[in-house]
């Protein structure tokens, strides 16, 4: 009885742990700082980790001294909120990465670092949130930060959550919907792709209405993409890859008010 006792104790707090780390990372901000110069990227680095310290928000910075080498770790796969990047580089310079980046990722936020102002118009071309100059102002970095964080937040382009010790990190546009079952939540992507791991879909639901892309509870166990959702009666929808998923009828009458709403009329079905 001890040993079953002991063990359900490490389960609970094993289960406990990864669902605080979920709520923990979903606004973890990830940041990559390119520069050539090494005293830049030091200084970038250290200023945004004690924002970051000042206003409790998570932070992963990794930092590059090429735009090369930049480009490698996108193309790969790495998914970063900010980009800090140097526009003259020796390693490759800043805008042929910046395009580069663009190719694969439309969503992460681009902010120059640089001593020259004439490359402004390219900036524009790429879709650039943010311009500082050289030498760093400590005072214009924080608040271009802080102004930068508050935009990934406010678009919740990703949705990102801790298993088993690892992060991952999925843009909120391709999930299509979310099912819950006991204890575990898993994930369903466009891609044909599916996560699972500890959660609560009441707080998942509740973390992704801070976002720009709405997500519906049509069932006690299904949280579903708006925007991926092809058709609809009043006991179920249809997602855009065939699947159906049902509408439980205590849900009914405000899944319809949202849905409307959202449609931009009052459409009953």
């Amino acid at each position: 009885v001890g040993t079953l006792f002991f063990s359900f104790i490490q389960l609970t707090k094993t289960l406990l742990y990864t669902f605080i780390s979920i709520m923990q990372v979903v606004h973890m901000i990830r940041i990559a700082v390119c520069d050539d110069e090494n005293v830049i990227v030091n200084q970038i680095e250290h200023i945004i980790s004690e924002v970051c310290k000042r206003e409790s928000i998570p932070v992963n910075i990794d930092v590059f001294y090429s735009g090369r080498e930049l480009k490698r770790q996108v193309t790969s796969g790495t998914k970063y909120d900010i980009i800090f990047l140097d526009i003259q580089m020796k390693g490759g310079d800043g805008i042929t990465a910046a395009e580069n980046i663009r190719k694969v990722d439309d969503n992460v936020l681009l902010i120059y670092v640089s001593g020259y102002d004439k490359y402004m118009m390219e900036l524009f071309r790429l879709d650039v949130f943010g311009f500082i100059k050289k030498p760093i102002d400590e005072e214009i970095l924080t608040k271009t930060f802080l102004e930068t964080y508050q935009r990934v937040c406010s678009k919740m382009v990703y949705f990102t959550f801790s298993y088993k010790h690892e992060e991952y990190k999925i843009l909120c546009k391709e999930i299509l919907y979310f099912e819950s079952n006991a204890r575990k939540v898993t994930i369903y992507t466009q891609n044909g792709e599916h996560y699972t791991f500890n959660g609560k879909l009441s707080e998942i639901e509740q973390k992704m209405s801070d976002g720009k892309i709405p997500f519906l509870r049509v069932h006690q166990s299904y949280l579903v993409n708006y925007y991926l959702i092809r058709s609809r009666t009043k006991i179920e929808i249809t997602l855009v890859n065939g699947k159906k998923l049902p509408i439980s009828e205590e849900r009914q009458k405000y899944f319809n008010q949202q849905y409307s709403h959202l449609l931009g009329g009052e459409i009953n079905v």
